[in-house]
């Protein structure tokens, strides 16, 4: 008995590892991915979007006796203004009253800031508090600024969305079978490189044991802080096999926005987070926006539920085009209010964004009932923003903890986020 004990508790602790590691590498939302991929293909033949499910994909956050709780003691707390809106903001002060999270939430409508709430700690060796002023990991919502990026170059005439990609990146050996579209909209085929193996991580778990878990931070760490030439990704790539024909299925691959960003680097001979700067945040002046980990002042954390790592953050090279993005929540709003604007781009740039097509996803975002929305995970950090740009309403939630399961007391940023979206 006492053997099948161990077995099983083996067992188990090797599942938690192996989709901590998935989830905690990933820099998009692999996991609600599948799921609205599942459900918006059953429909493909109906509709060419999908509305929002009722249980999102859930995390787990800290406990009450390692971060503060969500009362407003713990941090800022719940703040709101004078602003005349439909948002039931005490509707949302209870729901996060009950519920353990660090980070920050921002409800915006007709371009003003209606509700806030901060908790948990930024810095938790130093007992630093989160703030509205603390910056954070974006994750996928990079993905955003990556799409407008290539429309930039398809509005100057250096690419076309149906050009096939071996004219720009002809060392990957599919390159020829795939457009640019496919590219944005998820439907390449293309493997992912956080789960393929290509990056050296195997998820393979099967033989790991007690001690080995124990010393993930030590193996995860240098792994996650050591650069990789982003120019060798299509070479090293090119030893995997497409996981469907091109533009016959849709799967979320965080690959298809790193071949993206190589091409960004090719045609505008500057650097990923050099052209975000000059093109993208300047002309805007999107001063709380960072393509870059630099400016980073919270620290994340992965949570096994039985381990907890403070790891730290992700190379940029890892993340590149695919999740580098960081700020603060307003400064992500200030984003949000230019994409419902329409700005840098035309009208038909715009709509080609988002269009969602049969599978639900545009061009860095995904394409719901009435609204467009995305989510966001780099090691340690999870976040989702959430834009209606007939009403003007954004939801945003940002948050330094990578967990691995959640519960209704301990939610994602995606829970979150879906729950404060419908207090409208």
């Amino acid at each position: 008995m006492k053997k099948e004990i161990a077995d099983r508790m083996k067992q188990f602790m090797t599942g938690l590892l192996a989709l901590a590691v998935v989830l905690s590498c990933a820099c998009g939302k692999k996991e609600e991915t599948e799921k609205t991929t599942k459900e918006k293909s059953e429909k493909t033949e109906e509709v060419s979007s999908e509305e929002p499910t009722e249980e999102p994909v859930t995390s787990e956050a800290p406990t009450d006796t390692e971060t503060p709780s969500s009362d407003s003691e713990s941090s800022s707390g719940p703040a709101q203004s004078s602003v005349n809106s439909s948002f039931r903001t005490k509707d949302a002060e209870d729901y996060m009253d009950s519920v353990t999270f660090d980070g920050v939430c921002l409800v915006a409508e007709n371009d003003e800031v209606v509700w806030t709430y901060a908790s948990g700690f930024a810095d938790r060796e130093n007992n630093v508090l989160n703030t509205m002023d603390t910056v954070f990991e974006f994750g996928s919502i990079t993905k955003q600024f990556t799409a407008v990026a290539i429309m930039q170059l398809v509005e100057q005439g250096k690419i076309s969305t149906e050009d096939k990609l071996d004219k720009y990146l002809p060392e990957y050996s599919h390159a020829s079978e795939i457009t640019i579209h496919q590219l944005l909209n998820m439907t390449s085929g293309v493997p992912d490189y956080l789960y393929c193996g290509v990056l050296g991580i195997s998820l393979d778990f099967s033989d790991m044991d007690l001690s080995a878990i124990a010393s993930l931070k030590d193996v995860l760490t240098p792994l996650v802080t050591t650069p990789i030439v982003p120019s060798e990704m299509p070479s090293k790539m090119s030893g995997y096999a497409l996981n469907f024909t091109p533009g016959t299925q849709y799967e979320y691959s965080n690959t298809n926005y790193y071949f993206l960003g190589l091409i960004i680097e090719q045609l505008s001979g500057m650097t990923y987070d050099e052209y975000i700067r000059k093109n993208i945040l300047e002309p805007l002046d999107l001063t709380e926006l960072y393509p870059d980990i630099d400016h980073i002042d919270s620290n994340g954390r992965t949570d096994l539920t039985l381990v907890k790592f403070d790891f730290p953050h992700q190379d940029a090279t890892i993340s590149y085009a695919v999740g580098v993005m960081s700020g603060t929540a307003e400064g992500l709003l200030r984003w949000e209010e230019c994409v419902m604007d329409g700005a840098l781009l035309t009208e038909e740039s715009w709509n080609k964004i988002f269009d969602g097509g049969a599978f639900g996803y545009g061009y860095g975002w995904y394409t719901c009932d009435g609204y467009v929305e995305h989510s966001g995970m780099t090691l340690g950090y999870n976040t989702n923003v959430i834009v209606d740009k007939e009403n003007r309403r954004v939801v945003i939630v940002l948050s330094n903890l990578q967990p691995l399961t959640g519960t209704d007391s301990k939610p994602m940023s995606s829970d979150i986020g879906g729950h404060l979206w419908k207090d409208f």
